[in-house]
């Protein structure tokens, strides 16, 4: 294993900090709520079936992945209180109290950042009752949960993993510091779709070498875990920093991605998913068989890393893609059908 160590290091390196694309998934997830709602007209319909499109898009994959995750544990190891932990994980309700941000984590681990993902589609889902004064709404409520509920128990702050616990999980959770990065995100949808703030952040951004130099900097915060966090001023402002650089320059440099690199976007859920049943599986197989010296190491990282790809491809495509287009159709068809019965008479 010696001769492993120099470029162990190097995948130390490079993935020391990988906990902060879960920062930049906030951020992305902010700017995307604003996309898809710009034009919703605020019906109860139109928002029960914004709520069943984003669990589709979701629950189904996590399911399927939490299962077999949970089949794979009971031949490693599962607390006694592993049913409990499955209902709650698969409800997106966090396991405890503590730690901050996560919060018991969820019996796939990384479920953790999906409670996150799935309240903030509620906070949207809230705010979009309020019709054209969704985004006030939205903010007020924010103002509640992120500044005033921790300033009133005197335990503000802007680091996540420093949040003291309020005594209740789902509580802790939704006051948690980590949920700016999601408004992060909202502010720079709504300035995209705002022409004046669009042309001037743009035009700042068009200054030569500013963009590039933008990038540069999250990056090496990035690599160097200079002020790495979950909060809004740690991975949070270098998330911010590169999802502006892309949205407000170079996307409209950009004409065309490789294609690997879409496709490897397309399938990057299913990738979140499996990496980690993928690593305790194969290291759960090494060791059956005997073979424990290669159940770690980067001979392991990179073999995860292919077997990874591989099923998340799988994943993709019979899960993410045809299952949720099945249910999606079948949501339609709902939908058509208590329309038509509507306007029978």
């Amino acid at each position: 294993m010696a001769s492993d160590a120099p470029f162990r290091r190097e995948i130390d390196f490079l993935f020391g900090s990988g906990p902060a694309g879960v920062s930049l998934f906030f951020v992305i997830s902010g700017f995307i709520m604003v996309y898809i709602t710009r034009n919703t007209i605020p019906t109860g319909a139109n928002i029960l079936r914004f709520i069943a499109k984003r669990l589709i898009r979701i629950w189904p994959a996590y399911a399927v992945v939490t299962l077999a995750y949970t089949l794979l544990q009971s031949r490693l190891s599962l607390s006694p209180e592993w049913p409990m932990q499955l209902g709650k994980s698969l409800l997106f309700l966090p396991l405890a109290t503590t730690p901050a941000p996560f919060y018991g984590y969820a019996l796939l681990n990384v479920g953790w950042s999906l409670n996150y993902e799935i309240y903030f589609y509620l906070l949207i889902a809230i705010s979009l009752l309020f019709s054209r004064l969704r985004w006030y709404a939205f903010f007020l409520i924010i103002s509640v949960t992120l500044v005033g509920i921790p300033t009133y128990y005197g335990v503000f702050t802007l680091k996540a993993d420093k949040m003291s616990d309020l005594g209740m999980p789902y509580l802790n959770m939704v006051t948690n510091p980590i949920i700016w990065n999601f408004v992060c995100g909202v502010f720079l949808g709504l300035a995209y779709y705002h022409r004046a703030w669009h042309e001037r952040i743009s035009g700042f951004l068009s200054i030569s070498l500013v963009a590039p130099a933008i990038l540069c900097l999250a990056i090496w915060q990035f690599l160097s875990g200079f002020f790495g966090g979950f909060g809004p001023f740690e991975w949070g402002l270098g998330s911010t920093a590169i999802f502006s650089v892309f949205i407000f320059h170079y996307q409209e440099r950009i004409l065309k991605y490789p294609s690997w690199l879409v496709a490897m976007g397309d399938m990057s859920f299913s990738i979140y998913l499996l990496h980690v049943p993928i690593v305790v599986g194969l290291g759960f197989l090494f060791r059956k068989l005997g073979f424990p010296v290669y159940a770690e190491g980067t001979a392991m990282f990179l073999l995860s890393l292919a077997v990874t790809l591989i099923a998340s491809r799988l994943t993709y495509e019979f899960i993410e893609v045809k299952l949720t287009s099945y249910l999606g159709r079948l949501l339609h068809t709902g939908r058509r059908a208590v329309l038509k019965q509507q306007v029978s008479p």
